[in-house]
């Protein structure tokens, strides 16, 4: 089988790939066992909901493609078991003449002194070298985990004043006559979620996320995360 290089020199000589022959040489690249288990370990405690529609561990949901189109609550959410000086970038990604900017956002970290691309979103598990080469990436911002953590633990411990305006009231009684006796469920599984908000700022740590977060933290450390991603104006 040809190296990724290798590939890509003949891409000069030849045509662009395409994105799926591009996804398929990637996905080929066989990672260290170490590296899998590691991550898995790492991310146990995180659980996520995609819309009320789908439940599972990041790794579950990775490999059915439930977490395409959710990347920045995905890699924000997932960042916060990694190390201090893992981070996540973000940026366009080249697939093909078709699509030559697609705006994303991926993780790397590193595990042996090697540094990896975790882009559980696109399904993708590699070196970070294969990744940026392939896709030509053009990185338009950086966080650390260290940030993202952070600024996570911030916004769901710091209290937040009770919204009593008419706009809630009118949106509450808007859902409670969509919803009728499921409401009160709704109301239920939404109680002790803390909804997360950052700027329009590709460098902050909670870029475009908005999702809802039931969290435990100790001394400074998130042990355990359950995440429900759902559609609102972050």
């Amino acid at each position: 089988m040809f190296g990724i290089n290798e590939i890509l020199d003949k891409v000069v000589l030849k045509k662009e790939l395409t994105e799926a022959e591009k996804f398929k040489i990637l996905r080929s690249k066989r990672i260290d066992t170490r590296v899998v288990e590691y991550l898995m370990n790492k991310l146990n405690n995180l659980h996520i909901e995609v819309l009320g529609k789908y439940k599972g561990s990041l790794f579950e949901l990775m490999q059915v493609g439930k977490l395409e189109g959710w990347c920045w609550q995905t890699t924000e959410s997932a960042i916060v078991f990694l190390n201090d000086d893992d981070y996540i970038e973000r940026g366009n990604l080249r697939f093909d003449e078709r699509t030559p900017k697609y705006y994303h956002s991926w993780i790397c970290f590193k595990f042996d002194s090697t540094e990896y691309v975790l882009d559980p979103c696109l399904n993708f598990l590699c070196k970070k070298s294969d990744y940026s080469k392939m896709f030509e990436s053009d990185v338009k911002g950086k966080v650390s985990a260290k940030a993202v953590r952070e600024e996570l633990i911030r916004q769901v411990t710091v209290p937040k004043e009770e919204d009593n305006s008419e706009a809630n009231k009118s949106f509450e009684s808007f859902m409670k006559s969509l919803m009728g006796e499921s409401y009160d469920g709704y109301v239920e599984s939404k109680k002790d979620e803390i909804t997360v908000h950052g700027p329009e700022d590709v460098n902050t740590p909670l870029y475009r996320n908005g999702a809802g977060y039931k969290t435990e933290i100790e001394n400074g450390k998130v042990k355990k995360l359950t995440v429900h991603y759902y559609y609102i104006d972050c």
